[in-house]
């Protein structure tokens, strides 16, 4: 091959390796970016599943999605008991989850019977891939 015939090989080569490692990268970062979501969604998920139980009294199952820390804390009987001003409705309106720490922060905004609002916060970590609740409102 001539000089003149080996820069076009070449230059295409370069602008085939700089592509397929661009769109290496791009997937890397779509695929990272959807695992934060449903790492995020799963949060917001557990939260939901506590207030939905938690409302009407803490139903085992419930109890035992709790994490080891909440479960020293709080007594089988104790959260078994409806809420007082019980909770008509919720909206999450935040979730910060530490990935490093595999702890999630849930903000919620709460409406109770007698017709108060108030934003709260849950705190979730995540045991062997599931979001157990260790800190809540009580």
């Amino acid at each position: 091959m001539t000089k003149r015939k080996k820069w076009p090989f070449v230059l295409g080569t370069v602008l085939v390796l700089v592509f397929l490692a661009c769109a290496l990268g791009i997937g890397r970062l779509s695929f990272r970016l959807k695992h934060v979501t449903d790492l995020d969604k799963a949060a917001e998920k557990a939260t939901s599943t506590f207030i939905d139980d938690y409302r009407d009294g803490l139903s085992p199952a419930g109890y035992d999605g709790l994490c080891a820390e909440a479960k020293e804390v709080f007594a089988r009987e104790d959260l078994a008991k409806p809420v007082e001003n019980a909770i008509t409705g919720y909206r999450i309106t935040s979730t910060n989850v530490d990935y490093d720490r595999r702890r999630a922060t849930v903000g919620a905004e709460i409406r109770r019977a007698d017709g108060s609002t108030a934003g709260e916060v849950y705190v979730l970590d995540e045991v062997d891939d599931e979001w157990r609740m260790c800190a809540f409102p009580t």
